[in-house]
């Protein structure tokens, strides 16, 4: 079950302004939070009871006693302390040890948003696709290159896009019976997310991948997948929530995999490149 904070970064962009302020307060002050009333919450936040009631409602409780225990049982604070904000006073055994930190965090915080049961529905559509589609721009655009090479080495066609143009010209071509899986961080590329509406316009099985709930891209998702990675905590540019995102697609590359039984023969695919690769002495 994925715990309070991880559901308040999901959904964060998607909350109004008032909301807004709660979810700052409470993420900058998780350890006292559980300790205090309604009350003082929306006096620190600078709104009033209702909104912070109405951004408990939105984060999925009935009631701010049950968002407090929650929350008292969410990170530990040790964890806290090691998976913080990169500063001008680390040293380098410091920064090495936040990157890996907050990597292991984000692999861990997106198993606790994930859907099994989606994500195993999910691969019984690829398992059944005859075509699939990953696209995504920049970082994500990279995910997509290394998720179609995978699912490729399962005699499963797949291609990736990452030019606008392209991505838009071969999401038109996608018919029912098809995939495509759209990856955006933001949730908000504005051609990752008119891909996938064109491609389930025509009929196509559409999944998505971002680190945000409430997003233009899950609206044209039949499956919505999400990271977790905070850009507050520790900052390492784009590569860091690529980790997460390749996680999930491994998840279902190794369940299509499970699933299909006519894949390749892996192994002698493995000498074969190993062969080529191999330098002749």
């Amino acid at each position: 079950m994925a715990g309070v904070t991880v559901k308040i970064r999901s959904l964060y962009p998607s909350l109004p302004n008032t909301e807004r302020r709660v979810a700052d307060y409470v993420l900058q002050n998780t350890a006292a939070v559980p300790f205090k009333t309604v009350y003082d919450v929306a006096e620190s936040a600078g709104t009033s009871v209702a909104s912070v009631s109405r951004f408990v409602r939105t984060v999925g409780y009935s009631s701010f006693k049950d968002f407090k225990v929650e929350l008292a049982q969410d990170t530990p604070p040790a964890l806290a302390e090691i998976y913080g904000e990169i500063s001008p006073d680390d040293g380098e055994e410091d920064i090495v040890k936040k990157i890996f930190k907050g990597n292991i965090q984000s692999i861990e915080d997106t198993l606790k948003l994930l859907n099994v049961h989606d994500i195993i529905e999910a691969s019984h559509a690829l398992s059944r696709a005859g075509r699939i589609l990953f696209f995504g721009i920049g970082g994500s655009g990279t995910v997509a290159r290394d998720a179609a090479l995978r699912f490729s080495l399962i005699d499963v066609q797949a291609e990736a896009y990452t030019e606008p143009v392209h991505i838009l010209t071969a999401a038109k071509r996608l018919k029912k019976g098809d995939v495509g899986v759209g990856i955006s961080h933001s949730g908000r590329t504005v051609m990752t997310v008119n891909g996938l509406k064109l491609a389930r316009g025509n009929g196509a099985i559409t999944i998505g991948i971002t680190n945000y709930l409430k997003t233009p891209l899950s609206r044209n998702a039949d499956y919505i997948f999400c990271t977790s990675f905070f850009e507050n905590k520790v900052k390492v540019a784009a590569l860091s929530p690529l980790t997460a995102q390749i996680c999930i697609i491994d998840a279902l590359y190794l369940l299509v995999a499970y699933n299909r039984k006519d894949i390749w023969n892996i192994e002698d695919l493995n000498r074969i490149t190993e062969h080529l690769l191999r330098m002749k002495e």
